[in-house]
């Protein structure tokens, strides 16, 4: 559940973004932030895969 913790607060945290219009109005600017928490969700995997949380 640790390894799905970071990537539900990121999609909630983007739910609320666009859910309460914290983002710009334009096409283009829904895009490119939904891109951006693509890329810092792809980071995120990168990171875990290249540095595996330790099993205790």
């Amino acid at each position: 559940m640790l390894y799905w913790l970071p990537r539900i607060c990121v999609l909630l945290l983007a739910g609320i973004l666009i859910g309460f219009g914290l983002v710009p109005h334009t096409a283009a600017g829904v895009a490119y932030t939904l891109l951006i928490i693509i890329l810092g969700l792809g980071l995120l995997s990168l990171t875990l895969h290249v540095f595996p949380p330790e099993h205790h």
